[in-house]
């Protein structure tokens, strides 16, 4: 906390007591607050911690129009704060409630809702089921067919992940389900590495939201490794990982060579390289390729060090995967594991950004922090993207709110789900116990409840698996819950035993996985203009940035205009506020968004700055001169169109009685009229922004501008019904190619030279030789 005010900062915890404090010590802002909030909706009530609850209280009166929504059998946050008593606290708090009971399903099969259900009675009395005598038993209304929920036992930890592992694959394989239809469902994150193991062996796609995640996967560790080289030439482990990694491939056989040589000497690697024209007996050893790709290897750290005085690490490690051709390759790959690999590789300089945000660009500045963001870095599952065709591996926590057709429920051992309790090692008195106790042994209930939201994931299927070995001496007894949900007296004796064969496969390398899927059917296409855009300007631009997510560094126009628009957005939303914005600020906006990437000298970026500058200063003068108010800033969209979902996000609104008019900024310099007017009649973005705003309101908007905010000058269109029907079928034509997963490049001169991806397009568009 200390910290934390020294910074003026404030963490999540922070903003809800600080809120109590305002609230509670000024009746004028309760007041004030009370005026303004009339209605309150809370959803995953059994979630709330008693500051939350509190808030609430003073928000809304006994009287308030007041409406919680919660279960009890899903309250799984006490570790957090969460306190199940908030929901009778409620019931007694806001006396005139009504009880809803909500008992249709549309998720599960009856069947897999009637074995959670059987579980999660083990824990009354003290369900709410009993104590209000409601009725909770779910029904399902899903379509589903009713396959009972199906319980494994294997003789090793081993054995349940690979079993696993070759369930799915064989479901993929014959085309059953798509990788995306299973979930592996884990107790904590480090139960999940034997399984994302076997997962690579059997060559299936997978995504795990723990926090190794991310940096587990083979092509971060070599992204790891290239950056301690950087920061350490001695570090002779990175350099032989680099050496041996696809950047270079150099023959294992020099490697070792020059591996034993440098023990030998007492020396690292990479001075035996720089030594090596006075080692004859090594050099006269070495391949000709490999003594090459050694010499490369050398050479580009070298080069890149002096690099990384003037750019950042992310800089620094792009310009290194470009100029080996690392990028172009994997680009060109039409196999599953190759897109993976290039989403691996996006995520891994997204990770990167938000670390030097927070420590600084520079590179030792970068690895004093990396182990620590390695270990506590997170990989966020996306569940929009239609494009994740990979096994999720997740741990029920971070489950909770999703659903999937096939969940397995692995590693359900006593001392594992449920674990063991730990004794608080300073336990708090009763007396200063807020929340209810429950007649019950409460860990055992907070851990049966997290089995049953593990089970409630599953749509379709549902498998329990446990094994009698995790590694050492003790003999695992099955879990109890699995025998309560299936109504099991004991277990069954009989372990699955792996055999010979695939006690040996185990060692296998991966699998070839099979070709790069399309998007799912069965599943809306989400679409933004900017996709769509990008769809019809080269389909194979498309596919590098929205599929496969080539990492790219960003254009100094990208970094200029983005920082203007920032700046531009955040004085409005401060007026919107009632908050002016002076000039100072406004330019200390735009300088705290600024970036050095991409500038192609240090005079080009300041003379960027000072533009941006002037025409900040030019906007705030017309400002004050004719103070503008707009009705909405950076307002979020999404309409449904046939089965597409169009999602974006509005620059500006401005309503003026029945005035609609839709207002996009740019950073490019027009200073034509009539050219600004056309730009703003041929924008895409606009007309696909018209669109929306139509499907949303029911009204095609008055007119639509572009602002130059470099030149002072509005672009103006208005579109028309036929207008819009012109965009339909735009949207329409980009969603039939995205979904046949055409992907063909369509060089044109301009549209190459602009375009971030043309260093490793092998499309791209080449001026002819005069």
């Amino acid at each position: 906390q200390q910290l934390l005010r020294q910074n003026d900062l404030v963490d999540f915890g922070d903003q809800v007591l600080l809120a109590i404090h305002l609230l509670a010590r000024h009746p004028d802002v309760l007041a004030a607050s009370r005026q303004r909030f009339r209605a309150f909706l809370v959803d995953e009530f059994q979630d709330t911690n008693f500051a939350q609850f509190r808030l609430l209280q003073l928000l809304a009166p006994s009287t308030a129009d007041v409406t919680v929504v919660a279960d009890d059998d899903q309250s799984i946050y006490k570790w957090r704060g969460a306190a199940l008593s908030n929901v009778l606290k409620f019931l007694e708090h806001y006396s005139a409630v009504r009880t809803v009971v909500l008992t249709e399903n549309f998720r599960s099969s009856q069947s897999i809702l009637d074995c959670a259900y059987r579980l999660i009675r083990f824990n009354d009395p003290d369900r709410l089921e009993v104590r209000q005598g409601i009725e909770k038993k779910l029904i399902s209304r899903a379509d589903r067919i009713q396959e009972a929920p199906h319980f494994h036992a294997f003789d090793t930890a081993s054995s349940e992940a690979d079993w696993v592992a070759r369930t799915i694959r064989q479901a993929i394989e014959s085309g059953a389900r798509p990788a995306s239809d299973f979930a592996i469902l884990v107790r904590s994150n480090r139960e999940a590495d034997l399984f994302l193991r076997a997962l690579n062996v059997a060559g299936v796609p997978w995504q795990f939201s723990g926090a190794s995640g991310l940096f587990a996967r083979a092509e971060s560790k070599m992204l790891v490794s290239c950056l301690k080289a950087l920061a350490d030439p001695d570090d002779s482990l990175s350099w032989y990982h680099v050496a041996s990694s696809p950047l270079y491939r150099c023959p294992m056989d020099d490697l070792t060579k020059v591996l034993a040589q440098a023990a030998k000497a007492h020396r690292s690697i990479r001075h035996v390289l720089e030594h090596l024209d006075q080692d004859a007996s090594l050099s006269s050893a070495l391949s000709t390729a490999g003594k090459r790709q050694l010499g490369e290897l050398l050479s580009d750290v070298a080069r890149l060090l002096e690099f990384s005085r003037t750019h950042s690490s992310g800089q620094v490690l792009y310009r290194w995967l470009a100029d080996r051709g690392y990028l172009a390759q994997l680009g060109k790959g039409e196999r599953l594991d190759e897109a993976l690999q290039l989403q691996t590789v996006a995520r891994f300089f997204h990770q990167l950004r938000r670390i030097e945000e927070l420590v600084g660009t520079s590179l030792p500045e970068l690895m004093q922090h990396l182990e620590l963001f390695q270990a506590m870095g997170n990989e966020p599952f996306e569940e929009d993207d239609a494009w994740a065709d990979r096994v999720q591996v997740l741990t029920i926590h971070k489950a909770k709110g999703l659903e999937f057709p096939v969940v397995f429920l692995v590693g359900l051992v006593q001392g594992r789900f449920p674990t063991t309790q730990r004794r608080d090692p300073i336990e708090l008195p009763e007396a200063l116990i807020k929340d209810l106790l429950p007649s019950g042994d409460y860990h055992l209930q907070e851990e049966r409840r997290l089995f049953y939201v593990g089970m409630t994931r599953a749509k379709e299927q549902l498998y329990l698996s446990s094994a009698y070995a995790y590694g050492g001496k003790t003999v695992r007894k099955v879990s109890q819950f699995v025998l309560e949900a299936l109504d099991l007296a004991t277990p069954s004796p009989l372990a699955k035993k792996a055999g010979l064969r695939e006690l040996i496969d185990r060692s296998a390398a991966p699998k070839p996985l099979p070709v790069s899927p399309a998007p799912r059917r069965d599943t809306p296409l989400r679409l933004d203009p900017h996709g769509v855009d990008d769809y019809l300007t080269c389909p194979l631009k498309y596919r590098y940035s929205h599929v496969l997510r080539i990492p790219v560094m960003r254009h100094h126009l990208v970094v200029y205009g983005a920082a203007l628009h920032k700046a531009v957005e955040e004085f409005f939303k401060r007026r919107l506020r009632e908050e002016p914005m002076g000039e100072e600020e406004l330019l200390r906006t735009f300088e705290e968004q600024w970036s050095s990437e991409g500038f192609l000298t240090r005079e080009h970026e300041e003379l960027r700055l000072a533009q941006g500058r002037d025409a900040l200063r030019r906007f705030f003068a017309r400002q004050q001169a004719a103070p503008e108010r707009p009705t909405l800033i950076e307002e979020k969209f999404k309409c449904e169109i046939d089965d597409l979902l169009v999602i974006g996000r509005w620059d500006r609104v401005d309503r003026h009685g029945d005035d609609v008019v839709i207002i996009d900024y740019k950073s490019s310099e027009v200073s034509d009229q009539a050219a600004a007017d056309r730009r703003a009649r041929e924008s895409l973005q606009l007309l696909l922004y018209a669109l929306a705003w139509q499907r949303l309101s029911g009204r095609i908007p008055t007119r639509v501008e572009l602002r130059f905010l470099e030149t002072d000058v509005t672009g103006q269109a208005r579109f028309t019904e036929q207008d819009l029907e012109r965009a339909q079928h735009v949207l329409r034509d980009a969603a039939r190619g995205i979904r046949a997963g055409d992907f063909h490049a369509t060089p044109q001169e301009f549209a190459c030279r602009w375009c971030a991806f043309q260093s490793i397009c092998p499309f791209a568009f080449q001026t002819p030789a005069p």
